[in-house]
Order: C-alpha cells, then sequence, then structure tokens
C-alpha cells in the first residue's frame, strides 16, 4: 500500500461546472479488522496545540497520559492524541492528566485502484476533530462526479476507479477547501486536515488623540468571528480614555484582543524574512510598512520569541477590514492597519513585494494596529 502525505491544506475549493457532470462509479470501502504494530502516538496539548510528546508503541493496548503542562482553558491538563500506523486508519484520543486511552485502530484495506483517508477539522489552539457524518463531493481526472459521506471517524474509501488524479471538495459553508490525491493500482491513503479558522495574534491598536479624549471602540466580523481575549476586557466593545500619548485608562499603552475568524489568507505577496536575523528583519518590515517607536518594540518583542526556530519565514499582508471592522468614537483623522499571515519556509524563495500604500501623516487623531496570523 503507498502512502500519499497530504498533510497540508491545498487552496480553495474550484468552481461548480456549469453542466451537469457525469457520475463517478466506485465500489464503497470500509476498514478492517486487524493488529497494529509500530504505532506513532503524537500527544498535543488541548489548549495551546502545541506538540507535548511524541511515542511509539510496539503494539495496540492501553495507555497512560501523564504529561505535566501549564495549558489553558480546563482545570487538568488536557490533550488530543493522534495515533498512526502503517497500513491502518489513523486516530483521534482525547485524555486529561492521569487518564488511560485504548489504543485500538482499524486496518486500511489493501484493494486495486482505490482511495482513501481521514479528514480532521483543526484548530490552531484548540482540540482537533474528526470532520465526521461530512458530505464529499469526489471529482474524477475525466469530470465525473460523486458524493459520499465520512463516517463517524472522519474515514472515506472509494474502490474501482480509474488511474489519476482526484479532487475532494468538502461541502461546506464559506471557502471550502480542495484536497488532491493520485490513484495508482494499490490503495493510496492520506490523512487530510483543514482549518475552518484562523486567529489574528495579538491585534495591538494604538490611539492617539490631540487631547486626553474619551473614546468608544467597538469590533464587528463582517464574515463572522469573535474575540476570544482581550485586555482591557472587551465587553461589546471598549468606554477608555486615551491620552495624547497613547496611554490608556492610565495603565495600558494599547488595546489588545485577539479573534478567531474564517481562514482569508493570501500567499501571492509578500516578503521573505531571514530568521537567522529575525529581530533586525521584522524592525526593517515594520519601518517600511509606517510604524514608530514603541510600536515597532511591542511588535519584535513580542514576536522575535514567538518565531524563533525557523530559518526563514514569508510575510504576507492581509486585509484587516475584511475581518474586523473598526468602529471608533469619535472618529480618528488617519487609520492604519496591518495585519501579516506569517508562514515558517524551509529555504529561501523569490517573492513578488506589494506595491507600497504609504503611510499617512501623523496630524489630528490618529489610530495605529498591528496584527498577525500565524501559519504552521
Amino acid at each position: 500500500m503507498r502512502v500519499v502525505s497530504l498533510w497540508v491544506v491545498v487552496g480553495l475549493a474550484l468552481a461548480v461546472m456549469g453542466c451537469k457532470a457525469r457520475s463517478l462509479h466506485y465500489d464503497p470501502v470500509s476498514p478492517s479488522e486487524g493488529v497494529a504494530t509500530q504505532i506513532t502516538l503524537e500527544i498535543y496539548g488541548d489548549g495551546d496545540g502545541m506538540l507535548r510528546e511524541t511515542r511509539t508503541l510496539d503494539s495496540e493496548g492501553p495507555v497512560l497520559v501523564e504529561i505535566d503542562a501549564d495549558l489553558p482553558f480546563t482545570e487538568a491538563p488536557a490533550y488530543y492524541i493522534y495515533a498512526r500506523a502503517d497500513g491502518f486508519y489513523t486516530e483521534l484520543y482525547y485524555a486529561v492528566w492521569g487518564d488511560t486511552i485504548q489504543v485500538d485502530l482499524d486496518a486500511v484495506p489493501d484493494l486495486p485502484d482505490a482511495l482513501a483517508g481521514v479528514i480532521f477539522e483543526g484548530d490552531e489552539y484548540l482540540a482537533h476533530g474528526y470532520y465526521a457524518h461530512q458530505d464529499l463531493l469526489v471529482v474524477g481526472p475525466g469530470g465525473e462526479e460523486a458524493t459520499l459521506t465520512t463516517d463517524a471517524q472522519g474515514r472515506f474509501g472509494l474502490a474501482g476507479l480509474a488511474e489519476g488524479t482526484y479532487q475532494l471538495r468538502l461541502i461546506c459553508d464559506g471557502h471550502p477547501p480542495t484536497f488532491e490525491m493520485s490513484n495508482g493500482a494499490g490503495t493510496d491513503y492520506a490523512d487530510l486536515l483543514f482549518y475552518p479558522n484562523v486567529y489574528a495574534r495579538a491585534p495591538n491598536l494604538y490611539l492617539y488623540p490631540e487631547t486626553t479624549t474619551d473614546v468608544s471602540v467597538r469590533l464587528a466580523f463582517p464574515q463572522g468571528g469573535e474575540v476570544v481575549v482581550s485586555e482591557p476586557p472587551y465587553a461589546n466593545g471598549w468606554q477608555v480614555q486615551v491620552a495624547p500619548d497613547g496611554t490608556i485608562d492610565d495603565q495600558w499603552g494599547y488595546l489588545f484582543y485577539e479573534a478567531r475568524l474564517p481562514r482569508r489568507v493570501q500567499t501571492e505577496q509578500g516578503w521573505v524574512l531571514d530568521g537567522r536575523a529575525l529581530g533586525t528583519e521584522l524592525r526593517s518590515l515594520l519601518t517600511r510598512l509606517g510604524f514608530q517607536g514603541r510600536e515597532i518594540d511591542d511588535f519584535v518583542e513580542y514576536w522575535a520569541p514567538e518565531l524563533a526556530g525557523a530559518a526563514w519565514w514569508a510575510a504576507y499582508p492581509m486585509e484587516p477590514e475584511a475581518l474586523v471592522t473598526l468602529h471608533i468614537d469619535p472618529a480618528p483623522r488617519q487609520v492604519h492597519r496591518v495585519w501579516l499571515y506569517l508562514e515558517p519556509l524551509a529555504g529561501p524563495m523569490s517573492l513578488p513585494e506589494p506595491a507600497s500604500s504609504g503611510f499617512p501623516e501623523r496630524e489630528g487623531f490618529l489610530a495605529v494596529e498591528w496584527g498577525v496570523v500565524l501559519g504552521r
């Protein structure tokens, strides 16, 4: 059995064909019994999404989960666990500290001309889940179509297919992802992961009125979303007093929030940053983007440690207004917002840089914001 690695989301769904498509004929594939060996467990923190431990099991059986970690949202540390073995469907387990999980995998039948796999729904911080009992549109190499439904563990399977490349399109709201799988002579298996949401990480909103002013700020989400963290606390908005130097309520330097949002990123234009000199690279980029002083210092102080470890980064500009709109009263004379989608790279790459939009003159009441969406 050949394994196809597709542990990434690829692109957006293609437009639905204008004419009636031919039907794709296939035989269903069901899991079979078997005993897995050399099982890899990947244990992630539910609350930060970080890989906490990797284990290898000689065979199926009970596993005690005791990993000390300071995790948010639950009183006891909580985890989600991927269990993988060659020739078997990947399974997902959940545990809190001290739980024992029972690892028991189902085998992937080795059939001629077949595709099989599991679809998982991801979240940057919280536990992943199966894309269970959901419809998929499968499009064959000749444009033939069929709709099938995943089972309770997100599994799908088709046999008796012609060799070639197949598209699997998730049928859901918004911009559903499309995966591609190549079908050969045997069973080609893939674990497929998609993220229905992204997180705007640490947007900092700086306010500079001309005189000490009572300011009301409200966020709106035109495509859906919500605030998940904020400081000061966001209660259907902020009602704050702001000094000309940007000090808020005599204690904060900016309004801070993080938000869960639909995935809307572009990767066609941007900047490539050398991770070996990340502080300098970030400072230079923020200066080019029109930020000054503590705005740059805050960005570098927060993000340089967060991004440490990757040799290269791509920084793609986003359109924050398409995701989160600002309603500020009294209205600033000028508003400057820059969000970046940051993605680690295996090596340097050539990337067209966006045309410079310039920065407005710092006159009158000014609102300045930077934010980041972090890619994996």
